[in-house]
């Protein structure tokens, strides 16, 4: 059974060492957030991976005595996690500062320890180090202190992503990828509060099943990896953005509102979608912007490309058109053209994606 359960936390924490190096290779904009979330991934997946080898019985990989090495991972984890969701802010907004660090200190002087105990035993000085200090209950109570460290510094990420969700600049792409840090946190948070729960129960029933519930930990340290691998690959667009907060009464936050007006004109009252040949460019020369911001503002507020915006705006028209009187006179491809649509299989292809019916459908559900 101890043999199921060190396969799955293994296989969890190398989907981990896996992820962080898949990551390396994709484009990042924010190469600060992947290192804080490299260290975050791999301290736990390192977690993991140490305690399969000692389910397994395994101690050494090669020449290097792994279980024993003193990387000080347990405090790594959240910190890696509080720098990941701090550094989402663009270096301009002074959000990290100095006194910051000072949460490596823990990681810092454990792993001093841990590299004491790491040259008594590989010495030969002390070979009994690690069971004299786990008799001594040093590992239990350090259990307590970490979780608890990760606990509040998970809190205060939380607080921090909760404090500035209405201040981020951008529209509705930023606030959707700000809300998902926040689930990113929530699940990470109950993760650590599960972990305590079972610390105490391990130090309630001693020795004796201390065995099973510290694979339930490690079970649900490894559903979190590969529910964190899941959301990474899903939405690897989400994790390395660089935020700016508004500022207030700035010329430059009223841009949003200005291009949206001027859009809002030319598509609804002067109907520009009905050019066949219309392209971004001509779209962004007449509401006096260039190319990729307007591109990026269709993107950020509708979630749409320039295609699918302008097309939404033709099937509204053919909606329309094929409500009116006149519609009785015109066939579906002449009034698809008189929409703005080029070629038959394009509108058919494109109604059926926006309504879910073929034209001819939806002109039939008209008549019920």
């Amino acid at each position: 059974m101890l043999n199921i359960i060190a396969i799955i936390v293994l296989f969890g924490a190398i989907q981990g060492f896996l992820l962080c190096l898949y990551l390396y290779f994709k484009k990042k904009d924010n190469k600060k957030a992947f290192n804080n979330f490299t260290l975050f991934l791999f301290s736990l997946s390192f977690f993991n991976f140490t305690y399969a080898l000692m389910y397994m019985k395994i101690s050494n990989l090669g020449f290097i005595p792994l279980t024993s090495f003193p990387f000080p991972y347990k405090y790594l984890i959240a910190v890696g996690f509080y720098f990941f969701i701090k550094s989402q802010l663009s270096k301009e907004e002074k959000i990290v500062s100095k006194y910051d660090y000072l949460l490596f200190l823990p990681a810092f002087f454990y792993g001093l320890l841990r590299t004491y105990w790491y040259i008594k035993l590989h010495t030969g000085l002390d070979k009994d180090i690690f069971w004299n200090v786990y008799k001594a209950g040093f590992f239990t109570y350090n259990e307590y202190v970490y979780l608890i460290f990760n606990l509040l510094l998970v809190s205060l990420a939380i607080k921090f992503l909760t404090r500035y969700k209405t201040q981020i600049r951008g529209t509705k792409v930023s606030q959707k990828n700000w809300e998902w840090f926040l689930k990113f946190s929530y699940v990470f948070i109950v993760v650590i509060i599960l972990n305590i729960i079972l610390a105490v129960i391990v130090h309630i029933v001693g020795d004796l099943y201390n065995g099973i519930v510290y694979s339930i930990i490690l079970i649900l340290n490894s559903i979190y990896i590969y529910w964190v691998g899941f959301e990474s690959l899903t939405k690897s667009n989400y994790l390395f953005n660089t935020f700016t907060l508004k500022k207030q009464n700035s010329i430059e936050d009223k841009t949003p509102s200005i291009l949206a007006q001027k859009l809002e004109h030319y598509m609804k009252v002067e109907e520009v979608f009905k050019n066949k040949n219309l392209k971004l460019s001509d779209l962004a020369y007449l509401i006096e912007t260039n190319e990729k911001e307007l591109s990026v503002f269709i993107y950020e507020s509708f979630e749409m490309s320039f295609s699918e915006y302008i097309n939404r705006f033709r099937i509204e028209k053919v909606k329309t058109l094929l409500k009116t009187e006149d519609q009785k006179k015109y066939t579906l491809l002449a009034i698809a053209e008189n929409a703005g649509f080029s070629s038959k299989s394009s509108f058919n292809a494109v109604f059926k994606k926006f309504t879910g019916l073929t034209p001819s459908q939806y002109k039939a559900s008209l008549k019920n």
